[in-house]
């Protein structure tokens, strides 16, 4: 239904184009107006659940077993965006070693599905969506799962529109004991949706923000690491390894779909070689260029652009390695803020490292047209 409409709207862009930037801007708007409307439509409940697909979820008819609150549930963490063909994570913990969850699909009001799901954790300690920080070099942060929180995978198969739907979730041990209720309501985002983030950006300076102090990086200049070592001489060495990007093009198309083209370059040396002569010893370059491609996704009321890759291609000193896969299986590659201002556009990722609500380092990417 929503990719017909899309479809539609663009041809009757590409038919007035003739007619001037103002008209054509105006049925972009008018596009993107429409687009949010449909995000709002409730989705019925059983059809919800008729349609999800849940890593060791089994479907029972009727209502979930009774909670007695012996134990608790935290689901602070949990998003309210969704995105077609792909669901979403419920991301959970406890303070019990729980081992599974019910989960119930419930309509905006207040209607819940005629069956739940049964969900062992297991089968989901550890989420295959997990944001990815790599799409501009950055390391992603090392996150080891524990028995008392679990990611719960949901799926959705083509049948799904977008619109919005709450759902509600418990979690039990191996004791019987099941916590209260907690309940979340997502919207199903449309791919697309903002006509202002739609073009071919070109990667300008980089800037970084850790404890109060500010770095940038122009286009082709070295990011550095430095540090110091203990020569074999008992003497200190001052390491500075750097990173250069080359160019870096992120193009966003009005059909939903997105096309990144990232090359840049690693200095490497010889640790050993360095320590017995006193003095850097530098080895070839590591060259690599990173493409990828996908769908994206702007939520309107939080100014928030996210990539779904479902391909990539990776090459590194002349090697290359390259993956495409289906639906329910894409990565989710970029979720923060996106600001646009005409020609600018500006991307912002927030790190808070240990969750505690504080942000520990910002990356701010400056694209231009």
């Amino acid at each position: 239904m929503k990719i017909i409409f899309r479809s539609a709207a663009l041809a009757a862009l590409i038919i007035t184009a003739s007619c001037g930037k103002d008209t054509v801007e105006a049925i972009a708007d008018e596009i993107d107006e429409q687009t949010e409307q449909l995000e709002q439509t409730p989705l019925e409940a059983n059809s919800v659940a008729d349609n999800v697909i849940i890593a060791g979820g089994t479907k029972e008819e009727g209502v979930p077993p009774t909670p007695n609150g012996a134990i608790s549930i935290d689901v602070s963490n949990a998003g309210k965006t969704a995105f077609l063909n792909e669901g979403f994570t419920i991301p959970v913990s406890s303070d019990a070693d729980i081992v599974g969850a019910y989960l119930q699909f419930k309509t905006n009001d207040g209607t819940v599905s005629d069956s739940y799901y049964d969900i062992e954790v297991n089968s989901n300690t550890f989420s295959k969506k997990g944001l990815r920080k790599t799409i501009f070099d950055k390391k992603a942060s090392t996150q080891t799962a524990k028995v008392d929180e679990a990611n719960f995978d949901v799926d959705f198969n083509t049948q799904i529109q977008p619109g919005t739907f709450c759902y509600v979730i418990c979690v039990y041990d191996a004791e019987g004991n099941i916590s209260n209720p907690s309940e979340v309501c997502v919207t199903v985002e449309s791919w697309g949706g903002n006509n202002a983030v739609v073009g071919k950006w070109a990667l300008v300076k980089e800037e970084t923000i850790e404890d109060g102090k500010t770095s940038v990086y122009p286009l082709g200049d070295p990011d550095c690491d430095e540090w110091t070592a203990t020569c074999n001489n008992q003497e200190e060495i001052d390491f500075s390894i750097c990173y250069t990007q080359e160019y870096g093009i992120l193009e966003i198309k009005a059909d939903g779909t997105y096309d990144i083209d990232f090359k840049g370059s690693d200095e490497n040396y010889d640790y050993d070689a360095s320590i017995e002569a006193c003095e850097t010893v530098y080895t070839d370059d590591t060259t690599f260029r990173y493409q990828s491609m996908g769908n994206w996704a702007y939520v309107a009321d939080e100014d928030r652009l996210t990539l779904v890759e479902y391909g990539y291609t990776f090459e590194e000193d002349g090697e290359t390695r390259s993956e495409t896969v289906e639906n329910g299986e894409a990565d989710l590659v970029y979720d923060g803020k996106v600001e646009v201002n005409g020609n600018s556009f500006v991307l912002v990722e927030i790190e808070d490292y240990d969750g505690d609500g504080i942000t520990n380092s910002t990356y701010k990417y400056f694209f231009e047209k």
